[in-house]
């Protein structure tokens, strides 16, 4: 894989509309530490909508989606300037998702660490409202001590399906059992998590019991309908439309995991209000 080193002029994202702007409460911001996904030639990247992303697509000379990454070298130092360039009551509004079109933690992160330095800038801040890192990888339990530290912080972890059997087909990935595992760490180290079945692959009947079991302060479970930002549209041009050898049009599976889910747990949402329904922080003064 090609990985290309580039400083970035800015690290933090507005949001303006889209998916992570949905009610309740939207984000303000997204970060991805990289562009580009270690993850591209797995599973999850047969169907990842950052393929057709204009940071990746309007790239000149681009390679195939999971071939390259672009590691933006001096992201925690641009991060801090911003940070401590805003007034705490500017910070005190920030709700930040880490990352939106790229996972945080894909493989080249244990090399280059630009994830785990600017988990050590947001440590130095007490005053953010919400810090949401979104990943399927494993390695994020190499960063658990450091996240215990931010008070904001909520680790979000995809388990799209229990059936290993199934992403092998599709291309492998992060595998389930270490995913199940590191959340359980989370969890055992006090840190909020959340599990999102993003998107609802097929999976066995006793899915919805293991995600349970988890104790995971939160559920989302999405389709790809919905999940995409495009009804489908995207899905359906994606190398998944291919080779998923079922139905990914019909979402009745994915609906009968969230009210499976719903009936046991006080807290399971649906799609981008699942991932925008984290409520702001209760501030003691």
């Amino acid at each position: 894989m090609q990985v290309i080193e580039r400083p970035a002029q800015s690290i933090l994202t507005e949001q303006r509309g889209g998916f992570l702007s949905s009610a309740p409460y939207p984000f303000t911001h997204t970060l991805s530490p990289y562009t580009g996904c270690g993850f591209g030639k797995t599973s999850c990247g047969t169907y990842c909508y950052a393929q057709f992303m204009p940071n990746w697509t309007h790239l000149p000379d681009r390679p195939a989606w999971g071939e390259a990454a672009r590691v933006k070298s001096n992201a925690a130092e641009v991060l801090a300037a911003t940070l401590e360039k805003m007034s705490p009551a500017k910070r005190a509004g920030l709700r930040i998702f880490m990352s939106s079109i790229t996972d945080p933690y894909q493989p080249i992160e244990a090399k280059y660490e630009v994830t785990r330095a600017c988990l050590d800038v947001f440590a130095q801040y007490d005053d953010l409202d919400l810090l949401v890192i979104q990943t399927r990888s494993p390695l994020v339990g190499r960063d658990l001590d450091r996240l215990a530290t931010i008070p904001y912080a909520v680790l979000s972890m995809t388990i799209e399906t229990d059936d290993q059997a199934l992403l092998t087909r599709l291309g492998g990935g992060p595998a389930i059992t270490k995913r199940f595992e590191v959340l359980r760490e989370a969890k055992a180290a006090g840190l909020r998590t959340q599990v999102t079945v993003s998107p609802c692959l097929p999976y066995s009947p006793a899915f919805a019991d293991a995600l349970l079991a988890l104790g995971a302060d939160r559920l989302v479970v999405d389709d790809f309908l919905e999940g995409d930002g495009s009804g489908g549209n995207r899905t359906a041009q994606s190398p998944f439309a291919g080779v998923a050898g079922y139905n990914w049009r019909d979402s009745g599976s994915a609906r009968a995991l969230y009210e499976s889910l719903a009936a046991h747990h006080p807290s399971v949402a649906w799609s981008a209000a699942g991932f925008c329904g984290i409520p702001p922080r209760q501030r003691t003064r």
